[in-house]
């Protein structure tokens, strides 16, 4: 500009001349660095002479009475280059970059509020790119760096304001709604954004920033929110649970409208997908007859199936204007039987403030008095721990826009079936999750300075929340411990459930797992206990029938069982695993409970369930290499049965790192020679054949 006119600079090299003197005002620009940077292949023979061209034609643009350049003002010869002669009185950038450094030295200096001015003046001189944007020059290192700044300073602008600052807020949002729309996967942008739209009290619109981002970073990148990111929006949530500095004090909780949701997990961490999932069973805006729904989350043991069904409530509480009730329906409590359904009944009624007569009614008299105090509400009911679909059914609202959430380690596949239940399986955590908890819990630094450590620890507790907590809580009271040393007690196969382990019952893994145990007939919890001797944790049905030596139809109904309760998941059609914790349970327990003779013939029959299979896959695959004269096998092995030459190439494939364990696993056994000499032979005649 030379006073309110703007001044055309082109072409677009001397528009980008300009620019790099100013980027290196007050200091020189050299000519062999202004080549270098505006040709970005190989320059031209007349690029300096073209250099030349341009300065001259700069300095007439910038003083147009200029007769002689030995008289420029403004552009003059430097050694080897040029210099602009700008001060900050004349130049944005370096009035921009004074204004920065300004509010640096404020937030240093305990004066939060003068860096915010300090921040938002500095941004207000900004125009916009350098150079045209897309242009082979604009993506020069030398001009990007200068964008880097303007992000860099948005972001401390925004940290300032919404510290010290609220009036500069709407300003400071605008700033950042810009620069976001050029760095579109900037999370520390977007969590700003968030923050900023929070404090403006605009809280669905900040939630819908975090989805908005969550979606493209998934679509675009095929990654998560990082740890910032997340952490606005947990920050957010709390914030909508939590009151208002200035808000009046909440009005005492009226009778019949009760608040009983146990109190949120502060440091929940992951599970944004299958929050997603159940925010669709939220009724619609608007909406006069919202369907009842039944929302039913299951999951082994420790999986942290309460901690997000509680997290879940209050993020929908604002939905149910007649309140929440939480009954621990005691499934699997560690000192207390399964709340009888009439009973827990009785609880909701007097939570609602109905008055009845228990000792008068009968169960259909109790049961039509449930289904008429919760008639014409919108209630929000969490039914926690359940002990199977019969104990839950007499609870379920038949009421429109009532949602009930339930919680359970059996399947309640029946829900499903006669209630239109949404059934929702709860995995243990990734190890993005898992870190995440672990942060939470220990807090950024301690896990960014261990974090090979921390991601061993998410690994060896198999991802679940339980476990994972236990272990944060060991390392949190034992700081002077490295990570790396809790890593390698839970690398101890028999030290890991100590590790985990505690005198409360309700957070003892041990423990926890036990009463999961407990509930299973005798002959699944023998197979239970006995899959802890197999070499790895998938293991298919004819082998888990030869382990135990029963049949295939007795053993596949003692697998399903292990499913309902969630101690085994088919995660592949015909292939069953187990946790690797749950593992080390079920070792225990047959250490314990099994003589040596079951354990030792267990083990024989399995070594000779994979001894067979492979022999009889070697014989559909290499029929020319012959296979091992075996002696028939012992009662109760269950070889695999294989129709085609696809299906023993199938098995190899799917059990190719468990024969090689095995062989190694052999050497425990009384005849472990022989069966290793067979089992070997057998196994490389198997794998040659399929090119392994």
């Amino acid at each position: 500009m030379r006073e309110d006119t703007e001044i055309d600079l082109d072409p677009p090299k001397r528009l980008a001349l300009l620019a790099l003197l100013l980027l290196r005002a007050p200091g020189p620009l050299t000519l062999s660095e202004a080549v270098d940077i505006l040709w970005d292949e190989e320059p031209p023979v007349s690029a300096v002479n073209v250099v030349h061209r341009h300065i001259g034609a700069l300095r007439r643009t910038l003083e147009p009475e200029l007769r002689s350049r030995t008289h420029a003002e403004h552009l003059v010869r430097a050694s080897d280059g040029y210099r602009l002669l700008v001060d900050t009185s004349t130049s944005d950038l370096l009035r921009f970059r004074d204004l920065r450094a300004q509010a640096q030295l404020a937030v240093r200096g305990d004066a939060p509020a003068q860096a915010a001015e300090d921040f938002v003046e500095a941004l207000r001189l900004w125009r916009g790119p350098v150079v045209a944007a897309g242009t082979s020059v604009a993506r020069h290192p030398v001009f990007t760096s200068v964008g880097h700044e303007f992000v860099a300073t948005v972001k401390e602008a925004a940290d300032a304001v919404l510290t010290a600052a609220p009036a500069l807020t709407e300003e400071v949002l605008t700033m950042l709604r810009r620069t976001v729309e050029s760095h579109p996967f900037d999370e520390a942008l977007h969590s700003r954004v968030i923050a900023a739209l929070a404090a403006t009290g605009r809280q669905a619109e900040a939630l819908q920033q975090f989805e908005t981002i969550r979606g493209a970073l998934a679509e675009e990148l095929g990654v998560e929110p990082g740890p910032e990111l997340r952490a606005a929006q947990q920050h957010l949530l709390q914030r909508r649970l939590s009151r208002a500095p200035d808000a009046p004090p909440p009005r005492p909780v009226e009778a019949g409208r009760p608040a009983q949701l146990p109190a949120d997990c502060a440091s929940f961490a992951g599970r944004r997908q299958i929050l997603s999932q159940c925010l669709e069973l939220l009724p619609l805006k608007g909406e006069r007859r919202p369907p009842t729904m039944t929302a039913a989350i299951c999951g082994m043991a420790g999986v942290g199936k309460t901690t997000l069904a509680v997290h879940w409530g209050h993020m929908v509480a604002d939905h149910f204007p007649d309140r929440q009730i939480y009954v621990d329906l005691q499934g699997h409590h560690p000192s207390r039987p399964p709340l009888d359904p009439a009973e827990a009944i009785a609880e909701v009624l007097g939570a609602l403030g109905v008055e009845h007569d228990r000792s008068h009614s009968s169960a259909a008299a109790l049961a039509a008095a449930y289904r008429s105090a919760l008639g014409g509400r919108r209630l929000l009911l969490v039914l926690d721990d359940a002990e199977d679909s019969e104990q839950v059914r007499p609870l379920l609202p038949a009421t429109p826009g009532c949602l009930a959430i339930v919680t359970s380690r059996r399947r309640l596949e029946g829900l499903a079936v006669t209630d239109n239940a949404r059934i929702t399986t709860l995995d243990p955590m990734t190890r993005e999750e898992g870190l995440e908890l672990l942060d939470r819990r220990l807090g950024t630094d301690r896990i960014r300075a261990e974090h090979e450590a921390a991601e061993e620890i998410v690994e060896l507790c198999g991802g679940l929340p339980l476990a994972l907590a236990v272990a944060g809580t060991r390392a949190l009271v034992q700081p002077q411990f490295p990570l790396a040393s809790l890593a390698a007690r839970l690398q101890d196969a028999d030290d890991c459930l100590d590790a985990l382990s505690s005198r409360d019952a309700r957070t003892n893994i041990r423990s926890s797992f036990h009463r999961s145990y407990e509930a299973l007939s005798s002959s699944a919890a023998r197979l239970f206990r006995l899959l802890g001797l197999h070499p790895t944790r998938d293991i298919t049905l004819p082998a888990a029938a030869s382990l135990v030596g029963t049949d295939p139809r007795s053993t596949r109904q003692d697998v399903a069982e292990l499913m309902d309760h969630h101690l085994l998941v088919e995660l592949t059609a015909g292939r069953y695993t187990c946790h690797e914790l749950l593992r080390a349970y079920a070792r225990e327990l047959s250490s314990l409970l099994d003589s040596p003779t079951v354990r030792s013939e267990a083990l024989a029959r399995m070594f000779e369930h994979y001894l067979y299979s492979a022999n009889a896959a070697t014989a559909l695959l290499a029929p020319h290499c012959g296979t091992v004269i075996l002696p028939p096998p012992r009662p109760g092995v269950r070889p695999q049965e294989f129709g085609e030459r696809a299906d023993a190439a199938e098995w190899i494939v799917a059990e190719q790192y468990l024969l090689p364990e095995l062989v190694r696993t052999i050497g425990h056994d009384p005849r472990g020679e022989t069966f290793r000499r067979q089992l070997t032979s057998a196994l490389e005649m198997c794998l040659h054949s399929t090119g392994f």
